[in-house]
């Protein structure tokens, strides 16, 4: 059954209907996966937004080697995550293990015809993968057809917290217009910006809180110390910490914090997604 644009799923009994028959009139991207595989997880959102993006220039079924053992025989797979494009009814590429969304992209575009030029989900992407250079590129080349772009404004002021600079990440958010659909997410990392304040010198905080773990104020500057350089997981960790102890530290400053660096590193991100649970378990 579909479940989503151009995804779904196969088993034993309707492989060689969904797969290989399939294969003969459009590429098929195979994806082996199992419940319990952590890079799985990773993996499979990215396929699926390749897949939406490709716009049915290829169709990505998805089998879980744990019910659909057949196929999985068939095909030796012998680890998950396992990727094979299927053309004309047989494997012709592939790959094993997570795999970064241009790695999948560069295999995409040996078999199939890509998609239309996005530079918003290419500069997206890059800054996703830490490539800073080739994201303020393609920014900045929006930015020169469209000063205005609030989407653009919003990623180099990403890279500018990223980078460490708090000053020049200011900058690009000012310029983000009230009227823009972006101007919201604009004024949340603002608060990111704000951190700067509470910023304090690496290793002491981090002695700090490993002689004493239950020193609220020095978890919450190292929170802030690590967003600004732009170590944004260690930062949740940092600010989850501060939660934990005093959810109400400074009128919630962690959890406020918290909203902060989610926009900085994109709500769909997974490793927001992930952290949104956790918040949501230490609130409820």
């Amino acid at each position: 059954m579909e479940t989503k644009a151009f995804v779904s799923d196969a088993t034993d009994a309707d492989f060689q209907e969904k797969v290989l028959k399939r294969s003969l009139d459009v590429p098929v991207l195979l994806d082996c996966w199992a419940t319990w595989c952590g890079p799985c997880k990773t993996l499979g959102p990215i396929l699926e937004s390749l897949a939406a993006e490709y716009e049915g220039r290829f169709e990505l079924v998805k089998v879980d080697v744990d019910q659909s053992q057949q196929v999985a025989m068939a095909l030796q797979v012998q680890t998950v995550p396992t990727v094979f494009m299927i053309k004309d009814g047989r494997p012709v590429d592939g790959f094993q293990g997570a795999q970064s969304e241009t790695a999948i992209r560069a295999l995409l575009d040996r078999h199939v015809e890509p998609p239309a030029f996005d530079p918003h989900k290419a500069a997206d992407a890059a800054y996703a993968e830490g490539d800073l250079d080739t994201a303020a590129q393609l920014y900045r080349q929006i930015l020169t057809e469209q000063s205005g772009n609030g989407a653009a404004l919003l990623g180099m002021a990403r890279i500018g917290l990223t980078a460490g600079d708090a000053s020049a990440a200011l900058g690009w958010l000012e310029q983000v217009d009230a009227s823009d659909g972006a101007y919201d997410s604009a004024q949340k990392l603002k608060g990111l910006v704000a951190l700067s304040e509470d910023a304090g010198v690496l290793n002491t905080l981090e002695n700090a809180v490993a002689q004493d773990a239950s020193d609220v104020d020095a978890w919450y500057s190292l929170g802030a110390t690590y967003a600004l350089a732009g170590r944004y997981e260690e930062a949740i960790s940092a600010f989850l910490s501060v939660i934990q102890l005093d959810l109400e530290y400074r009128e919630q400053a962690a959890r406020k914090a918290l909203v902060s660096v989610f926009e900085a590193v994109g709500m769909t991100d997974p490793l927001v997604v992930r952290s949104r649970r956790l918040l949501a378990n230490f609130l409820f």
